[in-house]
């Protein structure tokens, strides 16, 4: 049974990496896991934070580690995110450095230095300066709104994907449970199969599992497939003769 769990755990890491990985295609705004890893990071600094700093614990980098974790996370993802946090977490520590470390590098908007900037611009010039960073400033109005906008949206996406996470891994492990005590040989395939197909991996596995009634284990009182002569959980043999002194 602990081989089992062990290809459970398995499985279900491989299957986590996986869905990270197709995640990470996404951008950090659409990332579920991103979105909740941001809310884990706003508890934190709500809480454990402050607590830290009224015990003398204070981040040796400007903007403190909490910050750089979520500003990482909200703009890479949540893979990269975590690792570049990870980083910046390890050089803090007393062996590490100080001073400003951001994880986001700002970027100003071009510009003419004063000694490269003609002494005169034409009218044509300056309208079209100007055209610029009207463009510009709506461009920004238009994403913030949009922003808000979906703001709703989001959270509504992000906690049906939770729930439909949460309800998969449910599924998975009873399929891995049921699969066991009937005796099923490639019960460790079923939870995959069930992670990369949803439905149609549990359906497939309702269709075809080994049929017949469940009863408890004489050994360990665990049920299985009654026709079973060995327990698939204690492995001990019913129809074996009983050992003498």
């Amino acid at each position: 049974m602990r081989r089992g769990w062990k290809k459970v755990v398995l499985g279900g890491l491989l299957a986590l990496t996986v869905y990270l990985t197709a995640e990470s295609f996404l951008p950090a705004c659409s990332q579920p896991t991103a979105q909740a890893s941001l809310a884990l990071i706003h508890a934190y600094q709500a809480t454990g934070s402050k607590m830290m700093e009224s015990g003398g614990v204070h981040c040796r980098y400007t903007p403190t580690c909490s910050h750089y974790a979520e500003d990482a996370i909200g703009y890479y993802g949540t893979v990269s995110g975590i690792v570049r946090a990870t980083g910046r977490i390890w050089r803090c520590s007393p062996w590490g450095g100080t001073g400003y470390d951001p994880a986001v590098e700002e970027h100003p908007a071009a510009y003419f230095a004063p000694e490269q900037q003609p002494q005169q611009m034409s009218d044509e010039e300056k309208r079209l300066r100007q055209e610029a960073e009207r463009q510009a400033k709506e461009a920004a109005k238009a994403i913030t709104a949009g922003c808000i906008s979906g703001s709703a949206g989001c959270a509504i996406i992000i906690v049906t994907g939770l729930v439909y996470l949460a309800v998969k891994i449910f599924v998975m492990i009873w399929a891995f449970k049921d699969a066991t005590a009937r005796g099923d040989a490639n019960a460790v395939i079923w939870p995959i199969l069930i992670f990369f197909t949803s439905i149609i991996g549990f359906v497939v596995y309702m269709a075809i599992r080994p049929k017949g009634d469940m009863s408890p284990c004489p050994s360990c009182h665990k049920a299985r497939l009654s026709t079973l002569t060995k327990c698939p959980h204690c492995s001990v043999d019913s129809n074996a003769p009983p050992k003498t002194a």
